[in-house]
């Protein structure tokens, strides 16, 4: 690990470091961390593995003599905004030690993190955040970094007590690459922040086929959570009942719940049902109940979902947004108007 000290303070004994790669504290520091709102609370599982998924990170550390107390961890990547790329920062997650929460530690580092992030994102760039619209802390650090445009992404589920598989759906091959990402950047041609060139991998990546012709398409990650505390009478029979009941507990296992985030959507009009197979089909195949999709709520490929397919009775249960925060630097008016008036893109390279 190579670390750059960005500050000090010889009479606290604090210092800022910035590295590209977490050290053993990092991760020690996020698998203990539990995330969420007001309600509905997790922790992350497998943050090591999650963590390799950054493009380009950098982890921002404050210490105390020679304890790391706080971490703010940033993702550089490109975005197009009005077909121009920009440099762009995602603030990814933020954390402190147990011992340490709720005494403004994270705050401290953010100044460093602004500093580096105007100094190094480029012109035109923009720096953003999902933010969950119910968590206080995340709000509260959200507001300290700013932000001049937001949007909402509901988080939609679409749920399976039993998944069938279907066999038309196969993984794409590398040969398929150019045509997924010419496919995608028609049916999006009205959002921004699109950088599928750089977020589709063939290896998550699955289609189903009629014949020679793409019908649906989708990008599966597999998200593992262990749930603390779900809103509303479903979520308390989820976590008070289901885990007595042999046949609930086989089918969600809220200990290691496994959420298979579904983007790089390809989903035409007319062919919502051809993407509720390439679903469903997915979660059987992944041996999972719960897919979660995130979409701008202002995003015509969301409406259509939630008006022709059917979501499923687990996807009552859970229920929630994030806010898509974002800051601009050197943009001109038209695109800082695009940005706020226009559907915005979530990356299937953003770390959720």
């Amino acid at each position: 690990m190579t670390a750059g000290a960005l500050w000090s303070d010889p009479n606290s004994g604090r210092r800022i470091l910035r590295s590209k790669s977490p050290s053993s504290a990092t991760i020690a520091m996020l698998d203990a961390t539990i995330w969420g709102s007001r309600t509905s609370r997790y922790r992350i599982l497998g943050v090591t593995e999650k963590l390799r998924r950054l493009r380009d990170p950098s982890f921002f550390t404050l210490h105390e003599r020679d304890q790391e107390v706080a971490v703010i961890v940033l993702d550089f990547c490109r975005k197009s905004v009005l077909g121009r790329d920009c440099g762009a920062y995602h603030f990814v997650m933020a954390a402190t030690v147990p011992e340490r929460r709720n005494e403004g530690l994270a705050s401290v580092l953010l100044d460093a993190v602004k500093k580096h992030a105007i100094e190094t994102v480029g012109r035109p760039g923009l720096g953003f955040a999902y933010v969950e619209a119910t968590t206080e802390f995340s709000l509260r650090l959200s507001n300290g970094i700013s932000h001049a445009i937001e949007a909402t992404v509901p988080l939609t589920f679409f749920t399976r007590f039993t998944p069938r598989d279907e066999v038309s759906v196969e993984q794409a091959a590398p040969k398929d690459l150019q045509r997924i990402v010419d496919e995608l950047q028609a049916v999006y041609a009205d959002h921004e922040l699109a950088d599928f060139s750089a977020s589709v991998r063939t290896d998550e990546y699955f289609l189903l086929r009629d014949g020679g012709r793409i019908v649906a398409g989708a990008q599966a990650e597999q998200i593992r959570l262990s749930v603390v505390e779900i809103p509303g009478v479903m979520g308390w029979i989820l976590l008070n009942v289901a885990p007595r009941i042999s046949f609930l507990r086989r089918i969600i296992d809220l200990d290691d719940l496994k959420i298979i985030r579904l983007s790089n959507l390809l989903v035409r009009p007319g062919e919502e049902a051809a993407f509720a197979h390439l679903a469903e089909a997915l979660l059987d195949q992944c041996e999972a109940r719960i897919g979660l999709i995130m979409l701008d709520a202002r995003s015509s490929i969301l409406d259509r979902i939630r008006s022709h397919v059917r979501m499923g009775l687990l996807s009552r249960a859970i229920r929630g947004a994030v806010m898509n925060r974002i800051d601009v630097v050197g943009m001109d008016a038209e695109m800082i108007e695009a940005l706020s008036s226009r559907p915005l893109l979530v990356s299937a390279a953003d770390v959720i």
